[in-house]
């Protein structure tokens, strides 16, 4: 049961925790999130996510699993912070109503760049061990 104040949890949570519109545009970050890319909430929120993630075929695999409302988990990324590059394990999944994509929810948690590369070789060797 959760007794604190569920906004203040999610605000001060010591994860980077976002959401994004269908359309890719970052509705929300909490404090962590800014901290970690060093961005304000005026340079962060409002923009289109394509302009902080370095690797764009990273960011179409996220947004597609995401438009089938296919959660993922440990998703390894780069991501272009205020003043140096950021290795990133995102989390996500989609807030639905009424059968609508509303918005992402994305937790983020900043890691090595060695982390990131095994992590990674990981995803990849997923893809291709996957049986649908």
């Amino acid at each position: 049961m959760l007794i604190e104040n569920a906004v203040d949890f999610i605000e001060n949570a010591n994860i980077g925790i976002h959401t994004v519109s269908p359309e890719g545009i970052i509705k929300y970050a909490n404090e962590h999130e800014l901290k970690v890319l060093g961005y304000t909430e005026e340079e962060y929120v409002g923009h289109h996510v394509s302009e902080f993630q370095f690797d764009k075929s990273c960011l179409e695999q996220m947004m597609s699993k995401l438009a089938k409302f296919e959660p993922f988990s440990n998703f390894p990324a780069m991501v272009c912070g205020k003043h140096k590059m950021k290795y990133i394990l995102y989390s996500s999944s989609v807030y639905v109503e009424n059968g609508e994509f509303v918005h992402t929810r994305c937790f983020g948690n900043e890691v090595s760049e060695n982390v990131y590369q095994a992590c990674k070789v990981d995803y990849k060797k997923s893809l291709t061990n996957r049986i649908d």
